[in-house]
This record gives C-alpha cells, sequence and structure tokens, in this order.
C-alpha cells in the first residue's frame, strides 16, 4: 500500500513539473509573438488529440500501480472508475458556475472589431506602429454591420488628455469639426509631436477619410499611421495589429484651389505628373489608363526616367479607402527599392543602416513628392 502511493506522488509530482515547465515554454512563445500568439500557435485546435492523449495516459499510468491492490479483478474496477470519472465529469461541464457566455458578449460588444464592419486594406510597404504611450490619439473609422445603403460610417476615438484617458469615445461625422477643436484643446502638450493612429475599413470612401486627414491638418496632427495588412500574409488577420504605413500629411494633403499657393511657397519640381483615381476604381496617370498589375513598373519607370518629379494625385471622393493604400503603398515602395539600390552602390549598405547624413544624400536623390488633391463631391 505504501509503494502504491509513493509511486502515485512521483507520478504527480513529475506530471506537474512536466506541465508547468510546458506551460512556461507557451507562455514564452506566445508573448514573443506581439500579443497575436494565440493565431500562431493554436494550442487546441492544432493538437486536440494530444491534449485527449495525456488525459488517457495519466489514467492508465495511475491504474498500472493500483491495480497491484485488486487481484484479478483490477480491469473491473478499472473500468468502473472510468465511467465513474466521465460521467462526473460531463455532469460538472453542464453547471454553469459562471454565465460565460454572458460575459463573452459583454466583452466583445466593446469590441469594434466584432461590432463593427473594419477590415484592414493591403499594402506592400509597411512599418512598426508606435507604442499607446507614444501616441497622439487613436481612430478607428468603420462600417455598421446593419447599415442603412447612405448612412455614413462610424467614428471611434481614444486619446490621453488633461483630464483623463478617453477610451473608445463615438462621435459623429456632423460633430466632427468640433470633437476635434475640443480635443486639441484638452491635449497633452507632450503627445501633440506624436502620430495619430487610424483604424480605417477598407471600403470607405475617400470623401470621408478626407475630412478626417483635414481636421487633423487643422490642428497640426500632421503625422498619420494608417494601419494596414500584409499584402502576403501568412497567419489569420487578427495576428497583424502592428503594422503601419505613415505619411506626413502636412507636405502632401491640399485642397485644389491650394495647388498654385502650394506651387509659390514649395520647391515643386518642373515635371509634374497628374494621377486620378475615378469612383470606379480605375488609375489614370497623365490621362493613360494604368492597370493595378501595371502600377508599380510604370512608376518605376517614370522615377527613373525623371527623378526630379512630382505627383499630383487627385482622389476621387467615391473611390475606397483600400485603393488609396495601395497606390500611396506601392510609390513608396518603389521610392524605397531606389533608395536601397542607390544606397548599395553608394556606401555598400542598405538604405536603413545609414548614418542620417548619408540616409540625407539618398532622400534628396530619391525623395517621395505626392501632393494629394482632394475632389470633392
Amino acid at each position: 500500500m505504501r509503494a502504491v502511493i509513493n509511486d502515485q506522488r512521483s507520478m504527480n509530482s513529475y506530471f506537474l513539473s512536466w506541465f508547468s515547465r510546458l506551460a512556461y515554454v507557451f507562455a514564452l512563445l506566445i508573448g514573443g509573438t506581439m500579443g497575436g500568439g494565440i493565431y500562431v500557435i493554436r494550442t487546441f485546435s492544432d493538437y486536440k488529440y494530444v491534449l485527449l492523449l495525456v488525459i488517457f495516459v495519466l489514467f492508465l499510468h495511475t491504474w498500472l500501480t493500483i491495480r497491484r491492490l485488486f487481484n484479478g479483478i483490477s480491469f473491473r474496477w478499472m473500468l468502473v472508475s472510468a465511467i465513474f470519472l466521465s460521467v462526473f465529469s460531463l455532469g460538472l461541464s453542464r453547471i454553469n458556475l459562471i454565465d460565460y457566455k454572458c460575459i463573452n458578449e459583454i466583452i466583445l460588444s466593446r469590441n469594434i472589431n466584432y461590432t463593427h464592419l473594419l477590415q484592414l486594406p493591403e499594402a506592400v510597404c509597411f512599418e512598426r506602429m508606435n507604442s499607446e504611450n507614444r501616441r497622439r490619439a487613436t481612430l478607428w473609422i468603420a462600417e455598421n454591420k446593419n447599415k442603412l445603403v447612405d448612412a455614413g460610417p462610424v467614428v471611434f476615438v481614444k486619446h490621453f488628455g488633461r483630464c483623463g484617458t478617453y477610451n473608445g469615445e463615438q462621435i459623429s461625422f456632423d460633430s466632427l469639426k468640433e470633437y476635434f477643436r475640443r480635443w486639441d484643446q484638452n491635449t497633452l502638450e507632450d503627445t501633440k509631436s506624436e502620430p495619430c493612429i487610424l483604424y480605417i475599413h477598407r471600403d470607405i470612401k475617400m470623401n470621408y477619410v478626407n475630412r478626417i486627414k483635414k481636421c487633423l491638418a487643422e490642428l497640426q496632427a500632421y503625422r498619420i499611421q494608417y494601419a494596414v495588412l500584409p499584402s502576403v500574409r501568412e497567419y489569420d488577420d487578427k495576428y497583424y495589429t502592428y503594422l503601419v504605413f505613415p505619411l506626413v500629411t502636412s507636405r502632401y494633403f491640399a485642397e485644389a484651389e491650394g495647388w498654385q499657393k502650394l506651387q509659390k511657397t514649395s520647391n515643386i519640381p518642373k515635371h509634374v505628373h497628374d494621377l486620378y483615381t475615378t469612383a470606379t476604381g480605375e488609375i489614370f496617370f497623365n490621362g493613360t489608363k494604368v492597370q493595378f498589375d501595371d502600377f508599380k513598373d510604370f512608376i518605376l519607370h517614370k522615377i527613373l526616367v525623371m527623378p526630379d518629379y512630382c505627383i499630383k494625385y487627385h482622389i476621387h471622393g467615391n473611390s475606397t479607402y483600400a485603393e488609396y493604400i495601395f497606390i500611396v503603398s506601392t510609390i513608396m515602395q518603389v521610392i524605397h527599392e531606389l533608395r536601397n539600390n542607390y544606397s548599395f552602390e553608394v556606401y555598400q549598405r542598405i538604405y536603413e543602416n545609414l548614418e542620417w547624413d548619408e540616409a540625407k544624400v539618398i532622400r534628396e536623390r530619391f525623395p517621395y513628392r505626392v501632393v494629394e488633391i482632394p475632389i470633392e463631391l
């Protein structure tokens, strides 16, 4: 009897030690994937048979020692105990001590991705977004799942003000300008130089996006980081919560009537190209229609022929946000490739590894010159 008890103690100690180490390894793996480990390591769905095998091994290993107490009838008692434990476990599983379904619904009701349509666009060029303590604000522009035909998108804002944190406030487009004005008065001075993070549903019309960008520009919130998905993805979309496409609004956003003024105050190159997107998603460059699949090679050729360029990007209000991100990220991707190639020629290093003064030389050689001009509806 004592030997059986000692064997059980040893087995339990060994199992707890092994299980705690395994849990520690899983915690490291999930924590090391930027909080998205649940979408990379699907423990139960991928290894459910292994987990069931652990239960069988523990049960049978226990009976390897206990069966010595039953002379010749151990298998009968093992079957009885298996049935009893199965019935007992199923009975406990039916008892809801905590209404987890209600708790799940409460939590999900506060999740914008669950309550609204918020599918991010794809981008071919991106970087890691700033952490929450290095943001001026975070904005979500989504669509209602049961929206009316002419209903506008829904805007949620999170920012840090003098009176506390404003988390997930919903505002209407009609009161957008007034809200932004009050928000600016309450903004902490330390955060005014930080970027604004924008999560925007891919099918939102650019007419709404341009209004938000205009309000931000009037508040001198020039740095914008657009949350995006990589065009090539290995994991679930929910895993990619930290990628953005960055732009500086003040340099690349102008009203249509402000183009002449911009030419006088800025050093606009001689070679100015007109890029148009239509309401049907077509791209025209200097009057020539360009297919989406050929756009990158087309822009690359134009910049190589005329490096001293400027692109006037006329954004139709009915074009989608996904089309806008595709165009600006593709142009930026071309610029990055040219910078890397030229940097390797001159300094034998890629652009990202250059010193500040060396990188400045490369930027002046291949600048990103795109002036965004909204076409008001």
